[in-house]
């Protein structure tokens, strides 16, 4: 007997790089009821969607789940990172509010919590029957289920199961649900989202979290690395690939943060000076992204190069002009950080 949840919204939409959020956007928008006639908060014009501009086609469910994917990738810090190293293997930390993890340990507890689920987390040390078990249960609730596989950050959602295969539904990044053999054998951990908080997580433990990624030891360290390699590093073609990783990953996630102020965090507040402060950084993400763009084309990056370093890169970098224009390119970047930060420290202060 096949038990399936069907509808669940696939993933990645639009620039979604993390199968995290992905994944645990799509059980959300489920386990919320989100429809199509679910109405949209359009941050641009700070109001419901009318279907007005160049995005009138695209679907609301669609639109919903990049909305709570921007959330909670941004509530979490994590859209602040400058490195992916910083995402890191280990999750299942309980959130502490005044405890924060430079390396997001905590993504997983403070992602559910801000969402207002209660879960429960499960490996290895139970056996396959039990696990299984567990996950018809959950679907016969219409709970879709979290799933890590292997040593990576790779994350998919359980959507239903083969009684007599003993096989569950995996729908993994950029795939319809599918029966998974290996289900098991690559299990890193599984993740039951169960019942609801009385309440969620305040809007003030959220800008604090986003305060402390916007301010680590680490990334000060890191604006001096760059700066040091671009005077020095010899290998034009090492130097690009690694501007182009750290590039790549805040050129997305910034763009996300703004979506997320002004979408989302701005409508929360009635005060109009805490609503203007968010506007305002939202804006400076924007900055961000477009001052990243400029990287992007003096490292001859293009959509053109799929987003990877053309071969002539060793050329690009070999004049010293491009070199100090870079430089100050991501110092401009970090300064932006840092502005950022002040500014939702204000807000913070108003609430």
């Amino acid at each position: 007997m096949t038990t399936r949840i069907d509808n669940l919204v696939a993933f990645p939409v639009n620039a979604q790089r993390n199968s995290f959020f992905g994944a645990l956007s799509s059980i959300l928008l489920y386990r919320n009821a989100y429809t199509e006639d679910t109405p949209f908060f359009c941050g641009r014009y700070q109001r419901n969607c009318i279907r007005c501009s160049s995005c009138k086609n695209e679907s609301f469910l669609d639109k919903h789940h990049l909305q709570i994917y921007q959330y909670l990738i941004t509530i979490t810090g994590c859209a602040y990172f400058w490195i992916d190293k910083e995402i890191g293997d280990s999750y299942n930390k309980q959130y502490i509010a005044e405890e924060f993890s430079e390396t997001a340990l905590d993504r997983l507890s403070m992602a559910l919590y801000a969402s207002g689920y209660h879960y429960e987390s499960m490996d290895k040390n139970t056996e396959e029957n039990v696990l299984f078990d567990r996950i018809k249960l959950s679907i016969e609730k219409e709970q879709p289920v979290l799933i890590k596989l292997g040593l990576g950050d790779v994350w998919a959602v359980i959507t239903g199961y083969n009684d007599a295969k003993n096989l569950p539904y995996l729908m993994k990044a950029r795939h319809s649900p599918q029966l998974y053999k290996e289900w098991y054998d690559k299990l890193s951990n599984i993740v039951f989202v169960t019942d609801k908080y009385d309440s969620k997580i305040s809007l003030s433990e959220s800008l604090d979290h986003m305060i402390q990624h916007l301010n680590t030891d680490s990334r000060n360290k890191l604006e001096q690395k760059i700066v040091h390699k671009l005077e020095t590093e010899q290998d034009g073609r090492k130097l690009g690939k690694w501007l182009n990783r750290i590039n790549g990953l805040t050129i997305e996630t910034r763009w996300h943060a703004s979506e997320c102020c002004r979408n989302t965090l701005a409508p929360m507040l009635d005060n109009e000076q805490c609503q203007k402060l968010l506007l305002e950084a939202s804006g400076l993400h924007l900055r961000f992204h477009d001052q990243a763009w400029k990287i992007w084309a003096l490292l001859g990056v293009s959509p053109q190069t799929y987003y990877c370093v053309p071969h002539n890169i060793d050329e690009l970098l070999d004049g010293s002009s491009a070199r100090v224009e870079l430089k100050s390119l991501f110092q401009e970047l970090f300064a932006i950080d840092r502005q950022v930060s002040h500014l939702l420290q204000e807000c913070l202060s108003l609430l």
